[in-house]
């Protein structure tokens, strides 16, 4: 049916594909003669297809099939992964990736025969220079690591702590691997000792090391806080303070303008969203006060960093009041120019990205204005009443107060 329909017949095609993956994870496909050699050749065509929804399928296709027949299919997958290089290879450690998920779903599934056979064509693709293939190998590492964390760990810190010429980019994709692996509820018994020598990866130089490196934080924090709770003082929150306030704008020359870009963005965003569910889970482990500086100077930042830092200051209204209240007076510059946002010649979306804006940071202040000796601060008690006596922010603070 697969060869029959084709790329004329691309819904059919998928459809038939993926059928015959389900079937081999539930079947060992190669119990049955001519079978496996078959859909073999049917799925290595089908990565040639024109139809990249074809390509995919064919990729989970081949990975589930592997499940019931992995001597089958498995040393192909391999020898193939060898053999390829960009989109093919891509595709392939799709494959890998499905077959190793599949067997996670399964009652009892254990891979660590497998394991030396797949390890060093991982290992060796840490480094490659295409990004969508690291992501691919590390989503394969997290997920053996959640299998088989006594073998995967110590390989993953032996790389992380390589010195090689392309250390940054296997680094990034070490980094990559822990986060999918704590996503995926690997034992936090086993991965603990390991994780201060992860967590080294936020003092590296570069900043997408430093990104991935936050993001992992943030999947810890999330899923299973105790992995770094202990760690929070010595290596974490310096570097959550320090990256929540990193700017490092450059102007590209792009003829008859110029264009702005800031590359530590991604970084302040992060850092932020890491403090937040840190405020969430352990509380107990943060120098609220301490960081209250950083949520001032983060008020100031670009529309997204501020948006992003009202909900943070919201939801401390009800959790941290003390710590607010103390610094009320350094949100009050911040603050009253977000208010006073002038709308310039915007029209449509837009000035409705504007307005929304604007009244974010009205509801920043109407939250901090109610809490117990919020308006004791002289600063913050005269600008929240000379928004309130404004007759161009009236209409603002009545839409707000319509949506209680």
């Amino acid at each position: 049916a697969i060869k029959k329909s084709g790329d004329d017949n691309a819904q059919t095609t998928q459809l038939n594909l993926l059928v015959s993956g389900d079937l081999g994870r539930k079947v060992d496909l190669s119990s049955m003669p001519g079978v496996a050699d078959s859909l073999q050749q049917i799925y290595d065509q089908a990565f040639g297809s024109s139809n990249e929804d074809i390509k995919h399928a064919a990729a989970l296709a081949l990975g589930r099939a592997s499940v019931g027949a992995i001597d089958a299919f498995l040393p192909g997958i391999l020898t193939a992964l060898e053999k390829s290089s960009g989109k093919k290879q891509y595709l392939l450690l799709s494959s890998l990736r499905e077959f190793i998920h599949c067997y996670r779903e399964m009652e009892g599934g254990n891979l660590s025969s497998s394991v030396p056979l797949i390890l060093p064509h991982l290992e060796k693709n840490c480094g490659n220079d295409e990004e969508g293939v690291r992501s691919m190998v590390a989503e394969c590492l997290g997920s053996l690591a959640c299998l088989e964390p006594k073998m995967i760990l110590p390989v993953l810190q032996e790389l992380v702590t390589r010195d090689t010429p392309k250390k940054v980019v296997v680094r990034w994709t070490v980094g990559s691997a822990v986060k999918f692996a704590i996503g995926g509820h690997i034992s936090p018994n086993e991965l603990a000792p390991f994780m201060p020598t992860f967590l080294g990866l936020l003092q590296e130089d570069d900043l997408a090391v430093k990104n991935i490196a936050l993001l992992m934080v943030y999947s810890a924090v999330h899923h299973t806080p105790q992995l770094v709770v202990g760690l929070m003082k010595e290596q974490i929150l310096p570097q959550i303070y320090e990256l929540a306030q990193l700017n490092m704008e450059r102007r590209i020359d792009l003829g008859p303008f110029k264009h702005t870009v800031d590359d530590a963005l991604p970084l302040r965003k992060a850092a932020l969203s890491v403090f937040a569910t840190c405020l969430e889970k352990c509380p107990s482990s943060l120098d609220i006060p301490a960081f209250m500086p950083v949520v001032a100077k983060a008020l100031a930042d670009v529309e997204d960093v501020q948006l992003q830092t009202h909900t943070i200051v919201i939801s401390m209204c009800s959790r941290h009041p003390i710590p607010l209240v103390a610094a009320a007076d350094s949100f009050v510059a911040p603050l009253e120019k977000t208010v006073n946002k002038k709308k310039g010649q915007k029209t449509g979306t837009e000035l409705e990205r504007v307005y929304e804006w604007i009244k974010s940071g009205l509801r920043v202040m109407i939250a901090v204005s109610k809490l117990d000796g919020a308006m004791n601060n002289r600063k913050f008690a005269e600008f929240v009443d000379r928004i309130n006596n404004s007759s161009k922010h009236g209409p603002f603070l009545q839409a707000v107060e319509d949506e209680r």
